[in-house]
């Protein structure tokens, strides 16, 4: 079993998420995947915000999950997913439990983009084209950003999606603790001042919003 890294706070999470995780059939958490805490509280804004339009970029037990939630309350999320043989089991999973309706995965081979940092690639304008306007819950869960040049990628959501956010949308910011997403973060609230993030250690995320005018 892989070193997942897990600490108090996610083993106290999979409590909290143990009804959505037992709604379906059995899903792999791998080293990449979202820690349990990072997406319990993902969930929690779901369910307490109201948040009824989700994008994802990066897949997996994150995906699932959160469509079994949107399901239930009502909402859609689309999700990128870059890798082609990851892409076609996480949409098994989705068929496999009747969520095609809820969620929809979009494969997206990363490709050079204008907005990179370092040069890294980043999902290409044609899948951006198939996200929804009105975004109002932004989970950043990839590309992966660790490799050569890769520590940066995640730079690109922010500045190409910004306008496909709704009015008091949040953006969720995994692995926040290493130090490519705090550099990430930095560029990001140079650029677009009116964001602020916090970045929440125990749980490993970051998650920010528009600060009323």
């Amino acid at each position: 079993m892989p070193n997942l890294g897990w600490t108090g706070a996610d083993r106290d999470a999979l409590e909290v998420l143990r009804p959505l995780l037992a709604a379906g059939g059995y899903l792999p958490w791998t080293e990449g995947a979202l820690r349990p805490a990072a997406l319990a509280e993902v969930c929690n804004e779901i369910a307490l915000a109201g948040r009824t339009e989700v994008v994802e970029l990066g897949s997996g037990v994150s995906t699932v999950v959160i469509a079994r939630l949107l399901r239930d309350r009502g909402g859609r999320l689309t999700s990128l997913e870059h890798e082609p043989t990851w892409a076609a089991f996480v949409r098994a999973q989705l068929e496999r439990e009747g969520l095609t309706e809820t969620a929809r995965l979009v494969e997206a081979p990363l490709a050079a983009h204008p907005l990179a940092v370092d040069g890294a690639p980043w999902y290409p304008e044609s899948a951006l084209a198939e996200l929804p306007a009105g975004i109002d819950l932004l989970l950043v869960d990839g590309p992966p950003g660790y490799g050569e040049g890769m520590e940066r990628s995640r730079y690109p959501a922010l500045p190409a999606l910004k306008d496909r956010l709704a009015p008091g949308a949040v953006v969720f910011l995994d692995d926040a603790t290493r130090p490519g997403e705090r550099d990430i973060l930095e560029r990001w609230q140079a650029d677009a001042p009116a964001w602020r993030f916090g970045v929440r250690e125990a749980e490993g995320f970051a998650m920010g919003a528009q600060a009323p005018d």
